[in-house]
């Protein structure tokens, strides 16, 4: 199973808190049975993780199906990239050890997510990190991909949302995708 290591602090700003948590062997079996049943293959193994609360709700993860969830695009990914949501500074943290991305640009729509895990990427020049909405933020310059990953679940109803950006975004980046964005179809339209 792929991992991603974060160099990142345990904190707090306002309702969002970065820790590290634990899965136990029995969680991840449980959790892994439920999956299997769902005909998902968004495995975890027992460890210790990085998690990105809000109000005591977690909202984005380092395991492997996070990981899982996002490694198309990543390896997909080059030249100048744009990202609508921080969350943990997974996507980024990969797309950097990639000598093919000259620029990624980030639109994070919460001041206490910059403030908690920005810091861990900054120092490098090819980061940008913009504090905005990423349905109101109007680009400046042409991307060659975007991702974007700004919903805490899938249920089908974000779908909408998903079409909205692609549509918004496509006269500025030469591809993008969504987190999830066919299993929220599929929930979309069976709904």
């Amino acid at each position: 199973m792929r991992k991603v290591e974060l160099d990142l602090c345990p904190n707090i700003s306002g309702a969002w808190e970065l820790k590290k948590f634990t899965v136990t062997q029995q969680g991840a079996r449980l959790h892994n049975f439920r999956e299997i049943l769902n005909g998902s293959n968004r495995v975890i193994n027992a460890g210790e993780y990085w998690g990105l609360f809000r109000n005591g709700k977690i909202i984005m993860s380092n395991t492997p199906a996070e990981i899982n969830d996002h490694w198309r695009f990543i390896q997909k990914a080059q030249g100048k990239v744009l990202i609508g949501g921080l969350g943990l500074g997974m996507v980024l943290k990969c797309l950097l050890e990639k000598p093919t991305i000259t620029k990624v640009t980030i639109i994070e729509l919460s001041p206490d997510v910059i403030k908690l895990v920005a810091s861990a990427y900054t120092d490098d020049p090819r980061v940008n990190i913009i504090n905005a909405s990423v349905f109101d933020y109007v680009p400046q310059e042409r991307y060659d991909c975007a991702w974007f990953d700004i919903w805490d679940d899938i249920s089908g109803d974000e779908y909408p949302e998903m079409k909205r950006l692609h549509r918004k975004y496509g006269r500025y980046v030469g591809w993008s995708d969504s987190w999830l964005r066919n299993q929220s179809r599929k929930l979309h339209y069976e709904n």
